[in-house]
């Protein structure tokens, strides 16, 4: 069964301060959290897209024109960075298993802003709301 597509974060961690990409990214994105790792010297900056997108392939090319439009200063920064699409989907509790797909272009996009694609199953609602698998 194909699962439910739920969203698509794109996070960033940097031994560098981040700030400058949000400012350049604007209001194209929705900033989930922007600050240090724990306790360590890394920072990370967890957004989403702020457009509304039909499915994962849409949202992903969505990201990928926001970093790509990034100027010569911010686009060091992301090169500097690791970085991770990462693709939810909701998997319910009377599912085993769920499968889901992307488009050849949306990899190659991917790999070519140098990111990894990720993925994350959250199990189906419960009492606490959804939760990772």
């Amino acid at each position: 069964m194909k699962a439910p597509f739920l969203n698509v974060d794109l996070d960033i961690e940097s031994t560098s301060k981040l700030g400058s990409l949000v400012v350049e990214m604007g209001k194209r994105v929705v900033v989930l959290h922007s600050g240090r790792v724990s306790k360590s010297k890394r920072n990370l900056l967890r957004l989403e897209s702020a457009g509304e997108h039909n499915g994962p392939d849409a949202t992903i090319h969505g990201l990928c024109k926001v970093v790509e439009s990034l100027s010569p200063a911010a686009r060091r920064v992301w090169d500097a960075a690791r970085k991770e699409f990462n693709v939810g989907h909701e998997l319910r509790r009377s599912e085993r298993d769920s499968f889901f797909s992307l488009r050849s272009d949306t990899l190659a996009r991917i790999a070519k802003l140098g990111a990894k694609l990720v993925v994350t199953y959250y199990r189906g609602e419960s009492k606490k709301g959804v939760e990772p698998v």
